[in-house]
């Protein structure tokens, strides 16, 4: 194990986005109900609860487990990087196409698709953070990507 192969710089910038991402997937609230909503049952067709906001952790039953293992992915960078394995693709390319699968995720579900009906239901802060932390964990893997390895770039078609 040889610990100085990690950068520091983008060790934290994926950390942090992975504690952003869990902590807002569980803790922050991702979607608001208006006032003005004239269903008191709207509250319980979101999340559950008589509340007037919900985490993602409450709306969502399987995409909060996708998104816990996608938080998960810098941790497993830093683990490949740092046992030195080889890999038959650049270190950090698993953690970009995984940082950009939550950002479509999360993007498509409160952007094209919110939950219940869209009438009276905001996006509140927890859900900007949660997307913006998977764009910094697909800027990780982007960056880790790029470094050090060289591949020889072949004609299309061949082999």
């Amino acid at each position: 194990m040889d610990f100085s192969r990690l950068d520091r710089n983008r060790v934290l910038l994926g950390g942090a986005a992975s504690i952003v991402v869990l902590g807002s997937l569980l803790f922050l609230p991702w979607y608001a109900l208006t006032h003005t909503s004239t269903r008191p049952e709207q509250h319980a067709w979101i999340c559950g609860t008589n509340d007037f906001s919900c985490t993602g952790f409450e709306t969502f039953p399987i995409l909060r487990w996708l998104l816990i293992a996608g938080a998960l992915s810098p941790l497993i960078l830093a683990w490949i990087i740092v046992r030195g394995h080889k890999l038959s693709w650049a270190p950090g390319e698993l953690t970009m196409v995984v940082g950009f699968t939550m950002m479509t995720l999360i993007g498509y579900n409160g952007i094209i698709s919110r939950p219940g009906d869209t009438f009276g239901v905001g996006l509140d802060y927890g859900y900007w953070l949660a997307l913006l932390a998977s764009i910094a964990i697909a800027a990780t893997g982007f960056l880790r990507s790029q470094v050090g390895q060289k591949r020889e770039r072949k004609a299309p078609g061949t082999v």
